[in-house]
């Protein structure tokens, strides 16, 4: 095949042309012939990076340097050339050489440059034909003509000493000189072989050799003249005795080859030989075959082969030799053995020997190995020798062993080693670490050759050659084996061992084949087998469920103080764990991650597992004793990989003061709190304190565990102790900020009062979360309004806080948003529950909690589901520190401390984001068998659902009516238009929106929409809402828009802007075009309109002073507007929050009716209240067997109208009571700033809390005719009713029979019919009394009724109490007030508001009365008997009793009443209280002298008149009072004057005898006798008579007359 036209690269065509261009005519063709050979065979990639000039200067160099040697020259140039001398340069020096051609050249020079150590960059060379004339110039290149010469151009690595170069060149020529010796000589030397070969075989009798043997010789030295043996050099030798000594010398013919060089031939003395080349060269053998001392110098860079061949004399005596060296040819080593004379014999001889029989496996197993041993070998060893090596390694074969043979050369010039390994175990490692000890062992100077043969046998051979001076030396081959064999172990073998020593052969095996080549090589190279059995071991205990092993150490190279720390992490997974997700929870620790190793880990099965070693720093400054660290760490590790505790700050605590993660947590839980309350140093800074001072945090710990651990029974003493030590410790705390935080957590563990720390749950593991319950009043600096109990939550995944403002409380729980103040948030929602709860039996609670890891959740129903997963938690918590009651007896949580008496109620309720959790709280009371059971969350599936019955919108909804009623409008029949905030899916919204079917709904608003109606009509308009309202889910959107009048609308609140129609220009009386819709709504709520109905969520009315982020309602900061603007005439607030209470009283005080959220609203807490105290009492008789659930479940639901009539009852008298306050206006104002000053007194009310105006404000109101507003009364109603409820907590009230009934009007009739004999055994029982009578009591008579007659009487509150009910039972003022009350929308309201202050007063009076009259404990059945029968019997003849102009001034009273709508006879009851308040008088009178009531009456009456004793009474009652000591004096003179006019009634009486007697004529009678004193009385009235206005003193003496007069009748009886 032809090879393919070459492409000149273009390079080279330029050089071309620059020969063409530069050269002179007779030369060119000459030179380009020249540059056309040399660059015929170059590669291209040697042609990169080259320029033109250069290689066109190095073709004409070497063309100058022909030109001037002879043709049998050898020449040799070394130089670096350079531009300005030669003309041309070379980053490398340049070799330029011209010799005559001959063999052998181009590998010499490439060895000679190899021993020097210099690279060639560039070798260009080539034999050509030169052609000179005559007188030696050229004359042809490459023509066919002349001789051959070799030229060389050569690049070699830059010399710059000339030493160098000069080295270099001589070195050249000593080749070339040898070169030549060596191809001039050769023939002669085949020749002289031939020749001493005949000669050997003529003597062949006479040499003392085996026949057969010597027959070999001959053939192999034959063989090697036919081509078989490079000749090198040759010399005869002769053996001659010189002085005792026998010498090799050499013969004086010239020798040939290199030992044509008599410098190289030299003598050898016998006795310089080393022992066993004295035994060979003695040996009867023709031949010696062995290696020469020197590597070869020319052909190929091998040791020569040396052959002698000996010299016999006649009787076969060894006289000298005859020495060849030079090279076997590469067929020696190609060709089988068979084909070898002496190897052929040779190797048959071994396999005899073997003693293995011909064809078996071994026999050709040993033959394999012979045909493949290196032949330099085959041919010097010894046939023992072989044969040992042979079969040792046929014994070897299969197995994984190493094998050494040493053989020594018997001319004391090296060891030949031969090491067989399998082919697995050979690699380069091993092979140097051979040489290593190979070198060691023999104590060689120089490296030791190696060559390595592979088969497909599965051994692999090295062949070591160990130079050495002398080998006569014993050689222990076991021992150089064994130190191979430990080389040779790898890191897997040594884990194979480890695995089986550790796990048993049974178990180990296996496991070591499954990670045989499980580890990678980092791993390898970092660990040490026997650790990889420890990781092993972890790794197998993984699996799906336990993804994390884990190992904390520390490297055993370090010190015991060293702060270097390891961990390894064992993961079971296809992907390696995320360094991001553990350098933070290490950094927490403390520890500085400085290095990470991953190590994939793959079974021979296929799983996968990583291992990663992190190598860290521990920062703190305490030394780690890992013995005690590695457990507890490792532990919290895996809890925060589980995600059981929170990564951060405190867990350097683990290390750093040996605390558990647990033990932790409890620190952790405390800052977390201290956050919640406001506590100024922030999560970190606490932290680092802490870190700070270990051993303080260990004492807060163990403080913790004394006042908790159930062992311990929260020993006093012990806690004391640690306290003191503690403080002790702190004097050494140099700032002042670190104290502060570690005597803040002293103070809050201090204030703890139980924790569900040491519970367990049924798997004996601890709960997940902790439950810290604390009286928060003894932690200092806590934020106002304080709660009597506090619960506090705290789990990674969840933080909670439960308020109660008493120990029975109720209130909602709230799903917050607020992950770093909800506690501000409950806090202000507990305040609002506690003045909402006033109208039911428990005060105020309130609780929220966090899901901590909502923000990681997506999509509305995975973030749902976490919801109720973190409120099961939160609830277990709080259960967990709760008592329960077990058939009536109050039994402890488990394993809970108490530090406070027995506290059984808890009971929570729906709030933001809870509405639907119910059944959940009811399922965990349930699983807690708590004594609640479903009671325990109100509204579940077996309770009142407030949006079925609406009743919170219904009782918002009395207050609405109120308002109208107030303005003199019926709501209920008369149209009136409404702006709203809600939609109709609402509760509040939706209920409010159809209780009356005359709402003219205008506009409304929710989130999404604004509903626009300019005109609606009333009944179509409500058919509509009720639709949507009975439709799931609905919004605005789903209205009806043709029922919509003309030019309304629904707009998104998410258009850029909304354009008005010129309805609603004119509804909101505007004359903008359009608005944006946030604008929209702000001039919707500030239209005006009836009312303003808030159902929504958000607060939309401030006051001018606030600002918006004093709201703190951020979503509705751009639409809320100030009530000054607010020009609704009626506010009903069904919503939380709807209007701040500044921005209430504000608008209030402009005119606007409106009461409080927690008046309006009251109606869904009160009803799920008597639905929690109603399951109470059922859950009773289930328990007891007299129910069943479902008969239980029957009951509850027939009762719901009735439990809504009751609820709307309390809204009703609620409201009532705030209207009759607000109607006397001005003239209670300094009552009601008293009543303030002695709730601030008390530590009830925080004014500024509860945004009541100082004094001034309110005295100055009062100048202006203003008193206080509605929603400013409210609030003082609620803290009454709070305060009383509190106080009426107690036996006397609740054992008082009378008062008892309250319990039976509490529940509804079925109740009352059916169960009321166990009604007494309600839990509850004298809380449910004490509400039902402070409501009534302050519905009645006012928020300071209570605490006046405190002030006036000094009597306590349980005596008030019972005053007040047995008046109100004997003048039968219940039924009365029940007719005032059923006069709505028929009389004016102002005239029953006055009915009902007239009662008020009477009432206030007459307890009063009873309160001075009656010392003494009675209950109050005694007092209603004692007085009522007479009561009734002046009563029914009050008329004729009384004097006649007496009459006619109560029927005129009774008229004004009549005329404004009030039933006749209600208006003459009430008009004659003023004197029926005397019946209690009369009564006492009548009782002590024995006469009859009706002549008691008429005398009583009578007398008064006379002695203008009723006109006095008037007069002191007009008596104007400025302070509060003239308001109990004007009070005084009121009763000095009572207890006269009765003494002198008793005295009068006393005169007669006899039950006939006509009172008039012994009035008569009496007032003659006494006349002298009347007088006296007389005159002094006079004085009254002349002016209106008295002074104080001139009544107290006027009563003194009064009293003197009354003296001096008894005495002159």
């Amino acid at each position: 095949m032809t090879a393919r036209e070459t492409v000149v690269p273009v390079l080279l065509e330029k050089v071309y042309k620059l020969i063409q261009d530069k050269l002179d005519l007779a030369h060119r063709p000459l030179v380009t012939q020249l540059a056309q050979h040399l660059f015929s065979n170059v590669s291209h990639d040697d042609l990169t990076q080259r320029n033109e000039s250069d290689l066109y200067g190095a073709v004409v160099s070497l063309w100058h340097h022909i030109n001037e040697k002879k043709a049998d020259e050898i020449s040799v140039r070394v130089f670096n050339p350079t531009v300005s001398r030669q003309g041309w340069q070379s980053t490398h020096t340049i070799v330029e050489i011209v010799v005559p051609d001959s063999p052998f050249l181009v590998d010499s020079v490439k060895m000679a440059l190899t021993r020097l150590d210099l690279s060639s960059h560039l070798m260009l060379h080539n034999p050509t034909q030169i052609s000179r004339s005559d007188s030696g110039s050229v004359v042809g290149v490459s023509s066919g003509e002349g001789v051959f010469q070799s030229l060389f151009h050569i690049e070699v690595d830059r010399l710059s000493s000339k030493a160098e170069m000069t080295a270099l060149k001589t070195e050249l020529l000593d080749i070339f000189t040898d070169t030549s010796l060596v191809v001039n000589d050769w023939l002669t030397m085949v020749e002289k072989l031939k020749e001493v070969t005949d000669q050997v075989e003529q003597q062949k009798e006479s040499i003392p050799v085996d026949g057969q043997r010597f027959d070999e010789t001959l053939a192999f030295l034959r063989w090697l003249g036919e081509h078989n043996f490079t000749f090198m050099g040759y010399k005869e030798y002769d053996l001659v005795s010189v002085n005792g000594d026998t010498e090799l010398q050499p013969t004086k013919e010239q020798g040939l080859g290199l030992f044509a060089n008599s410098d190289r031939v030299r003598n050898v003395k016998l006795s310089e030989f080393s022992d066993s080349a004295r035994l060979e060269a003695k040996k009867p053998y023709v031949l010696i075959v062995t290696k020469g001392n020197t590597a070869s110098r020319i052909h190929r860079p091998a040791y020569n082969d040396y052959i002698g061949i000996k010299k016999f004399d006649k009787s076969g005596k060894v006289i000298g030799e005859h020495r060849f060296t030079g090279l076997y040819t590469s067929a020696v080593y190609n060709q089988t053995v068979e084909t070898i004379p002496l190897v052929r014999e040779k190797v048959e001889r071994i396999l005899d020997a073997s003693g293995y029989r011909e064809g078996s496996y071994s026999y050709k197993a040993l033959h394999n190995i012979l045909e493949n041993y290196p032949r330099d070998e085959l041919l010097q060893a010894r046939e023992e020798e072989l044969l040992e090596v042979g079969t040792g390694v046929v014994q070897m074969q299969d197995r994984d062993l190493l094998r050494l043979f040493v053989r020594k050369d018997p001319f004391g010039r090296f060891f030949s080693c031969m090491v067989y390994v399998t082919k697995d175990r050979y690699n380069t490692e091993l092979r140097r670490q051979t040489q290593r000890i190979l070198k060691q062992y023999f104590g060689c100077e120089e490296e030791v050759e190696f060559t390595t043969y592979f088969s497909e046998s599965p051994l692999a051979r090295t062949h070591y050659i160990v130079r050495v001076d002398n080998n006569n030396m014993d050689v222990d081959v076991k021992t150089i084996e064994q130190n191979l064999m430990e080389v040779s172990s790898t890191w897997d073998d040594r884990l194979s061992e480890s695995i089986i020593a550790n796990f048993g052969e049974s178990k180990g095996l296996p496991l070591s084949k499954e990670y045989m080549r499980a580890f990678p090589r980092s791993y390898k190279e970092d660990m040490m087998p026997g650790s990889a059995v420890a990781d092993i071991e972890r790794l197998e205990a993984l699996s799906e469920d336990n993804k994390l092993g884990m190992l904390f150490y520390r490297p055993q190279e370090e010190a015991a103080d060293s702060k270097a720390v390891r961990l390894k992490l064992f993961y079971h997974s296809a992907e390696p764990i995320h360094l991001s997700d553990v350098m933070p929870m290490l950094e927490n620790f403390g520890l500085r991650v400085i290095g990470e190793s991953p190590y994939e880990v793959r079974k021979t099965n296929g799983t996968t597992y990583w291992i990663l070693d992190f190598s860290m720093l521990h920062k703190s400054d305490q030394t780690i004793d890992l013995r005690e660290a590695r457990d507890l760490f490792q532990q919290a590790f895996a809890a925060i990989w589980a995600g059981e505790l929170d990564s951060d700050g405190f867990n350097r605590l683990v290390l750093g003061a040996g605390l558990a993660g647990r033990e932790i947590s409890i620190l952790r839980a405390y800052a977390r709190y201290m956050r919640q309350v406001g506590f100024p140093f922030s999560q970190q800074y606490i932290e680092d304190t802490l870190s700070h001072y270990p051993d303080l945090a260990k004492g807060l710990v163990s403080l913790f565990g004394k006042r908790f651990d159930p062992k311990l029974r929260g020993s006093a003493k012990g806690q004391q102790d640690l306290i003191k030590k503690i403080t002790e410790q702190l004097d050494h705390v140099e700032s002042l900020d670190d104290d502060r935080i570690i005597r803040r957590y002293m103070e809050m563990i201090t204030a703890t009062l139980r924790t569900n720390y040491y519970q367990v749950d049924e798997n004996k593991q601890a709960k997940p979360w902790l439950a810290l319950k604390m009286r928060p009043s003894e932690i200092p600096d806590i934020p106002a309004p304080v709660p009597a109990f506090e619960i506090f939550v705290y789990a990674p995944d969840i933080e909670g806080v439960h308020l109660r403002g008493g120990k029975v409380a109720r209130g909602g729980l709230r799903w917050s948003d607020r992950q770093e103040d909800f506690r501000t948030e409950i806090l202000g929602l507990v305040k609002a529950q506690q003045v909402k709860n006033t109208v039911i039996v428990p005060v105020g609670a309130k609780g929220g909690f966090v899901c901590k890891r909502q923000h990681t959740m997506s999509g509305r129903d995975e973030i749902f589901a976490e919801g109720q997963r973190c409120y099961k938690r939160f609830i277990r918590a709080l259960l967990d520190v709760s008592d329960n009651i077990i058939e009536g007896e109050v039994i402890p949580p488990k394993n809970v401390v108490r530090h406070d008496e027995d506290d059984p109620y808890l009971v929570v309720a729906a709030d933001k984001g809870t509405a639907t959790f119910s059944d959940l709280a009811n399922s965990v009371s349930e699983e807690y068998n708590f004594w609640l059971g479903d009671a325990f969350a109100s509204g579940g599936s077996n309770g009142y659902d407030h949006k079925a019955m609406g009743i919170t919108a219904k009782g918002g909804w009395e207050s609405v009516k109120r308002h109208f009623r107030e303005m003199g409008i019926n709501c209920q029949t008369t149209d009136f238009t409404a702006i709203g905030v809600g939609d109709m899916a609402g509760d509040v919204f939706g209920n409010g929106m159809l209780l009356s079917k005359h709402i003219r709904l205008q506009a409304a608003f929710n989130h999404m929409h604004i509903f626009i109606d300019p005109n609606p009509d009333s009944a179509s308009s409500w058919v509509e809402r009720d639709r949507l309202f009975n439709l799931p889910r609905s919004s605005w959107e789903d209205y009806n828009k043709e029922l919509i009048s003309q030019g309304g609308g629904i707009f998104s609140r998410r258009a850029k802007s909304i354009s008005l129609t010129p309805e609603i220009q004119k509804m909101l009386g505007t004359k903008k075009a359009s608005m944006a819709p946030n604008d929209l709504i702000k001039a919707i709520l500030s239209m005006e309109v009836d009312l303003l109905w808030n159902g929504g969520i958000g607060t939309y009315v401030k006051s001018s002073n606030e600002t918006h982020t004093d709201v703190g309602d951020r979503a509705n900061d751009v639409l809320r507007i100030n009530g000054g603007d607010l020009k609704a005439k009626v506010v009903g607030e069904g919503g939380n929050l709807g209007m701040t209470q500044l921005g209430r009283i504000e608008y209030a005080l402009t005119g606007g009716r409106v009461n409080t959220d927690f008046v309006d609203n009251v109606g869904g807490v009160d009803c799920s209240d008597n639905e929690v105290n109603i399951k109470i009492f059922l859950n009773g008789l289930v328990s007891n067997g007299d129910l069943t659930v479902k008969q239980r479940n029957q009951v509850l639901e027939s009762m719901e109208d009735e439990v809504g009539e009751i609820v709307l009852d309390d809204a009703y008298c609620q409201a009532e009571s705030i209207s009759v306050t607000e109607h006397q206006g001005v003239s209670l104002v300094k009552e009601q700033i008293r009543f303030i000053h002695t709730m601030e007194k008390a530590g009830y009310l925080d004014r500024g809390l509860e945004y009541i105006p100082d004094d001034e404000t309110l005295l100055e109101r009062e100048k202006q005719g203003q008193g206080l507003t509605r929603p400013e009364l409210s609030v003082l109603i609620a803290y009454g009713k709070m305060v009383l409820k509190e106080d009426l907590v107690s036996d006397d009230i609740a054992n008082d029979e009378f008062h008892a009934q309250q319990l039976m009007q509490y529940f509804p009739t079925e109740l009352r019919r059916n169960y009321s004999q166990h009604m007494d055994n309600h839990p509850l029982r004298a809380e449910i009394i004490a509400t039902a009578l402070a409501n009534q009591m302050v519905n009645e008579m006012g928020c300071n009724f209570i605490t006046r007659l405190q002030e006036e009487t000094g009597a306590n509150i349980v005596d008030i109490a019972n005053a007040y009910a047995a008046s109100r039972e004997i003048y039968g003022l219940g039924q009365v007030l029940k007719s005032i009350r059923e006069l709505d929308n028929i009389s004016s309201s102002q005239a029953q508001y006055e009915l009902l202050y007239h009662v008020r007063r009477t009432l206030r009076r007459l307890t009063r009365w009873l309160l001075r009259n009656r010392t003494g404990k009675q209950s109050v059945r005694a007092l209603v008997e004692l007085y009522q029968g007479d009561v009734v019997a002046i009563t029914e003849k009050l008329d004729e009793n009384l004097v006649a102009a007496e009459v006619e001034e109560h029927q005129a009273m009774a008229q004004v009443w009549i005329e404004q709508g009030v039933t006749a006879e209600l208006a003459n009851s009430v008009a004659r209280l003023s004197s029926l308040y005397s019946a209690l008088d009369i009564s006492t009178v009548a009782r002590e002298t024995g006469k009859t009531v009706q002549q008691a009456s008429k005398l009583y009456f009578n007398l008064g008149d006379r002695l203008s004793l009723h006109w006095f009474l008037k007069q002191i009652n007009g008596q104007a009072v400025d302070n509060n000591w003239q308001a109990l004096a004007r009070a005084a003179f009121r009763e000095d004057l009572d207890w006269q006019q009765r003494q002198l009634t008793g005295q009068v009486l006393n005169c007669g005898c006899g039950s006939d007697l006509d009172v008039i004529k012994a009035l008569d009678e009496w007032m003659e006798s006494n006349s002298v004193s009347l007088h006296r009385w007389e005159s002094i009235l006079n004085e009254f008579k002349v002016g209106s206005v008295h002074e104080f003193a001139k009544f107290s003496v006027a009563l003194r007359e009064l009293m003197l007069l009354n003296l001096n009748c008894m005495s002159k009886d």
